[in-house]
């Protein structure tokens, strides 16, 4: 018979249940909840030595970078990019404006996060940070709060990408070339 996880707290709902009775009618005190602890620990070990254990399943999809390095290219159809425990680079050096004033949010928490841009591409950035670390163009860096950057010429242009970044526990960092 294969041991599942609703046979298993099956289980240890009983014996919480048998220790409680223990305490109550024979005053006979046991630690029910350490030992709810250690078996659960220790039924989680033998799925992991015996092969059994699933871990949890993220599928991050085509914009988001989670537990790894990824490299990005042009602006997505939802226009986010995330990054979790994780390092990627996002390529805008070639991206074409297709709207007057094209938007992309970044993410990034726990991880690390390079944006190149191309130099003459019009761009406004602001960042936010917490407890974090962001690098802008024009030598402007935070560890917490806000941070704006416009890139010289901008501010005639009437293509204009609009970038906004928020960095928890990361590093976020525009590169110009």
């Amino acid at each position: 018979m294969k041991m599942g996880i609703g046979i298993f707290f099956g289980i240890l709902l009983i014996l919480a249940g048998i220790g409680l009775i223990l305490k109550i009618i024979f005053n006979i005190d046991l630690p029910v909840f350490k030992i709810l602890i250690a078996f659960l620990f220790i039924y989680i070990g033998l799925k992991m030595l015996l092969g059994d254990f699933k871990g949890i399943n993220i599928h991050p999809g085509n914009n988001a970078c989670i537990f790894g390095e990824t490299y990005f290219k042009g602006i997505p159809e939802d226009n986010e990019y995330t990054v979790i425990f994780g390092h990627a680079k996002i390529d805008l050096t070639e991206e074409k404006l297709s709207t007057q004033h094209e938007k992309l949010k970044i993410n990034t928490i726990f991880g690390g996060c390079d944006l190149i841009l191309n130099s003459s591409q019009p761009v406004k950035i602001k960042a936010d940070v917490a407890f974090g670390a962001i690098k802008l163009p024009d030598k402007n860096e935070s560890a917490f709060g806000k941070v704006n950057y416009t890139n010289p010429g901008a501010e005639e242009e009437d293509k204009l990408l609009n970038i906004e970044s928020s960095t928890v526990f990361g590093e976020f960092q525009a590169i110009l070339k």
